[in-house]
């Protein structure tokens, strides 16, 4: 017995391991496995170098010069009952340079990107664009460069609106592409990592911890003799119970569909990867339950005495299969559901009681079945 239930919750452990895996590499996948990014530390953007290699990379650059913003992110949603439409400002897309020295040409190459930021840091961003004008065109020497911000972000290439707008606007100020003027067509998204909003990132990489997490414990079960902890317990709390009066029922049990065996004392059955066990003296009734919808269940649903109800997922076919053994050999068990039952079991249990489990109780003694020394294993 303990075998073919260690082999049953072996299978579901590993089932559930591998999906459970695929779950984390998939959700890895989506956010572009940035999280090792993240972990390790954003790349420092070189803009002297290709900027091809750092596309899709989280990265970090401190930027020196704000040139002006071009674009004005925003989010409208329509109100489904008014039809009523309001609009949210997210952010701005700056156009930025940074300026390296060429001493060999004593010149000054400047490359230019894009950079994406939050709202709210549009009045700060605003100053630095000031403040970036009020250096480069300052005839006296004596106003100091603007100070550096570091942007923390994904180095996405624009699409094709931004690239546009970006385009456009580099046009309209008369930046055109040179040997000393280094257009690039990238952004640095300080809203995106690994191409996905912030928030709904760490939602993945919480999702993705949660199902690792699963993964190693399904690992370790797998490993053990957990799946037989229900009925350790039971043996524990009835010692003139055995194992081995356990296992000797099983090896006669009805087996239904791939995870019960409905033995004449004892019903097993496999919950997940956990083998559970009942026993069936302590059965007052049993009966098919179905549930259709968003949350549907197909279950065969079993009464005790101490009025406990246990829902074993079983499909129609078995549930009949199964409640037909425990009519042929449970005299003890109402078989079967209706309202009047179900009102007669909430409201009147003892009356409940007096339609089977009483009078078989009370035959007990003149019940073959009886009297093979079962009362004791109970």
């Amino acid at each position: 017995m303990l075998e073919t239930l260690k082999k049953k919750s072996g299978k579901s452990r590993l089932t559930r391991a591998i999906v459970s895996i695929i779950v984390v590499i998939g959700l890895l996948a989506l956010t572009k496995f940035a999280i090792f990014d993240v972990i390790t530390g954003p790349t420092k953007l070189d803009l002297t170098s290709s900027p091809d290699a750092y596309e899709g990379k989280y990265v970090t650059i401190d930027v020196e010069n704000y040139l002006t913003d071009y674009v004005e992110h925003s989010t409208t949603t329509t109100n489904t009952s008014s039809g009523s439409k309001s609009t949210r400002i997210d952010g701005n897309s700056y156009i930025v340079f940074n300026s390296f020295d060429d001493y060999e040409q004593n010149a000054s190459i400047w490359y230019y990107y894009s950079i994406y930021m939050n709202k709210n840091m549009q009045s700060d961003l605003n100053k630095k664009i000031d403040k970036t004008w009020d250096y480069w065109f300052d005839e006296t020497g004596t106003v100091a460069p603007p100070e550096t911000t570091t942007v923390t972000g994904t180095w996405t290439r624009l699409s094709s609106q931004l690239e546009r707008y970006y385009k456009e606007t580099l046009d309209e100020m008369g930046v055109e592409e040179s040997e000393y003027d280094v257009i690039y067509l990238y952004t640095v998204d300080t809203a995106k990592i690994g191409g996905q909003a912030v928030s709904f990132f760490w939602v993945c990489m919480a999702a993705a911890l949660a199902f690792l997490i699963y993964f190693i414990y399904n690992i370790i079960n797998y490993f053990n003799s957990s799946y037989a902890s229900s009925i350790n317990a039971y043996l524990r709390d009835n010692s003139l119970v055995s194992i081995a009066a356990i296992e000797s029922d099983f090896s006669q049990a009805h087996p239904v569909g791939n995870s019960l065996w409905v033995g004449r004392k004892w019903t097993v059955y496999m919950d997940g990867p956990k083998a559970k066990i009942l026993p069936n003296s302590e059965l007052v009734w049993g009966y098919y339950y179905r549930r259709t919808g968003r949350n549907s269940v197909s279950q065969m649903k079993l009464y005790t005495t101490a009025r406990k109800i246990f829902a074993i997922n079983l499909s129609e076919s078995h549930t009949q299969e199964a409640l037909k053994f425990y009519g042929e050999e449970q005299p003890q068990m109402v078989i079967g559901y209706s309202k009047e039952l179900e009102t007669c079991y909430q409201k009147n249990y003892d009356q409940f009681l007096n339609i089977k489990y009483n009078p078989a109780k009370n035959m007990e003694q003149a019940d073959p079945y009886f009297r093979d020394g079962g009362d004791s294993s109970y």
